[in-house]
């Protein structure tokens, strides 16, 4: 089964979906974070032992986060 990719503009939807992924991750198995050369963050991978979602994050040149794609199975 191929994953499917989601594109949402950050300032619209991006902040209520990772807060709803967040809650449903905290009865599962693990969260973890990485980070740019900047320090920025740069995914999330939210694993349950049986599926996995990564939350990938887009910056602009001024270092603002612009946008969040989702991956999940």
């Amino acid at each position: 089964m191929r994953p499917t990719t989601s594109r949402r503009d950050f300032h619209r939807a991006a902040l209520a979906g990772l807060l709803l992924l967040g809650a449903g991750a905290a009865h599962a198995g693990s969260v973890s974070y990485g980070y740019d050369a900047l320090g920025r963050l740069a995914s999330a991978v939210y694993s349950n032992g049986t599926s996995t979602t990564t939350i990938t994050y887009s910056y602009d040149a001024g270092g603002n986060r612009i946008s969040v794609a989702t991956t999940t199975p």
